[in-house]
């Protein structure tokens, strides 16, 4: 898939150190999941992208800069965890690539992604309440406010998105 800037496709064995420099970046990981990763917890998630995610048929990409091929960041589009039936689609970019404008294309590119390829009526996305820069990027995607949920680290916001009409699409 591309984007005016970016391409985004699945991972490939060569793009490991890129990943796992991504998911132990305390930085980067602060509002992701489970947070900060360690390398071989890294290397453990890794090891379940080639052996069960993909084979599941989950849409995760490596996201490259088009103008040089570096390393960009981390996307995809799947069932939430929690709520199988809602379909989620999560961004997390290199702490040098932020501030770029790159992580509205990439929300852009995968709600239309859900919606055209996947043929989604509804996509979420959850953002930690107090993540206000990813929470300006959502909305730029067109998503909306929808409700509070909590796990174990807290309360979090669910904003969603409804598929256009046919007839608008």
């Amino acid at each position: 898939m591309r984007t005016e800037r970016l391409f985004l496709r699945p991972y490939e064995e060569k793009d490991r150190p890129h990943l796992i420099e991504l998911f132990t970046d305390a930085e980067v990981m602060k509002h992701v999941g489970g947070g900060v990763m360690t390398e071989d917890k890294a290397g453990q998630w890794w090891r379940k992208l080639f052996e069960k995610f993909y084979p599941q048929g989950l849409n995760i990409w490596a996201v490259f800069a088009l103008e040089d091929g570096r390393y960009v960041g981390h996307a995809g589009i799947y069932r939430r965890p929690t709520r199988e039936q809602d379909w989620e689609f999560v961004y997390f970019l290199r702490r040098a690539e932020w501030g770029k404008g790159y992580a509205t294309e990439i929300a852009r590119k995968i709600v239309d992604f859900g919606f055209e390829d996947l043929g989604l009526e509804e996509i979420f996305a959850t953002v930690d309440d107090d993540h206000y820069g990813s929470i300006k990027v959502i909305e730029k995607a067109g998503l909306s406010f929808s409700h509070h949920e909590f796990d174990d680290e807290g309360r979090f916001s669910v904003y969603s998105i409804k598929a256009p009409k046919k007839s608008e699409r």
